[in-house]
């Protein structure tokens, strides 16, 4: 088995004038009022949602979470088995119940 020697291959930390130039930038950014109320907002909005949150060192926000999908199954009788029905809450079963809604005043009118 042949071993590699990596030490020998390291190399410095990589640094560029862009990174050192913007660094200035990001500080004032951190220290701006409108970007500190603004960051701050969204990152306790995002966390009560569940989400996971992540500041960039530049600024950047990241935020990331998972959809809830909920399904709801009532036992139908004639059937003799479980059928899957539209939760109350989804917001496609409030959106299809609004338009029967508007249907029903236009039938009335």
């Amino acid at each position: 088995m042949k071993k590699f020697d990596l030490t020998s291959k390291r190399i410095g930390p990589i640094t560029s004038k862009k990174n050192a130039e913007s660094e200035p930038e990001v500080m004032n950014m951190m220290l701006d009022a409108r970007y500190l109320r603004q960051s701050s907002s969204l990152i306790q909005d995002a966390l009560q949602k569940g989400f996971d949150v992540l500041q960039l060192a530049n600024g950047d926000i990241v935020t990331t979470g998972t959809k809830t999908v909920v399904y709801q199954y009532t036992w139908d009788l004639e059937k003799g088995k479980l059928v899957k029905t539209k939760p109350e809450g989804s917001r496609k079963a409030r959106r299809l119940s609004i338009e029967e809604e508007e249907d029903t005043e236009s039938e009335d009118a």
